[in-house]
């Protein structure tokens, strides 16, 4: 018997019974929490199999009619295909938030003002700042393209991308590794392994 919300929810996205708006929340969540791939996967598969019971005992005595066999056959295809969507997509999520990559990888940047650049090693060092205080959208607002072109271009691209992480923000946080890791920088085998990541999903 099913006790929790979350149990409802999953069930009802298997089921296809989520409004349009419900279902595109519970698709986004999907994609970046694991645990909740993992739980939608099972009881996909324990779908399955119910669903497989419950063709066997409906139409145990139908096998002598070829009109409801064939009923039973596209009935059969269309469950099955429902469930098969449903732990494809879970399947091929994305295997790692791009929060979580960040964890594993951001090191603060040194940022040395001997350069001569102290205004844009001061912004520098309040973006860095602002990741420490969880506030990616106020880092990402500083690091504007006179601040990725000045001479701390290669600790800001890699703030840039660190912000990008923390804030979930796959597609940008792809550009921007891929950029970085085209260079011979301080960062090109950390934005390599991070781009990996980004694109790394569950396949089986």
């Amino acid at each position: 018997m099913i006790d929790t919300y979350r149990d409802k929810q999953i069930d009802r996205f298997i089921n296809n019974e989520m409004a349009p708006e419900e279902r595109a929340i519970f698709i986004r969540e999907l994609e970046t929490d694991g645990e909740l791939q993992k739980q939608v996967k099972l009881r996909g598969l324990l779908a399955e199999a119910e669903i497989r019971e419950a063709e066997k005992e409906a139409f145990r005595t139908l096998t002598g009619n070829s009109r409801r066999k064939h009923l039973r056959r596209l009935w059969s295809s269309a469950a099955a295909a429902i469930v098969l969507g449903i732990l494809f997509f879970v399947g091929n999520s994305h295997r790692y938030a791009p929060a979580e990559i960040f964890l594993t990888y951001y090191t603060e940047p040194v940022i040395e003002p001997s350069r001569g650049g102290n205004e844009t090693a001061a912004i520098l060092h309040t973006a860095s700042g602002y990741l420490k205080q969880e506030r990616a959208q106020d880092a990402i607002a500083l690091l504007t393209p006179e601040v990725l072109s000045s001479e701390y271009s290669e600790e800001a691209e890699w703030l840039l991308l660190c912000a990008y992480l923390y804030d979930n923000n796959r597609e940008k946080a792809k550009v921007t590794a891929e950029a970085i890791s085209r260079k011979d920088g301080l960062y090109a085998t950390e934005a390599a392994a991070i781009l990996k990541q980004l694109n790394e999903k569950y396949l089986f």
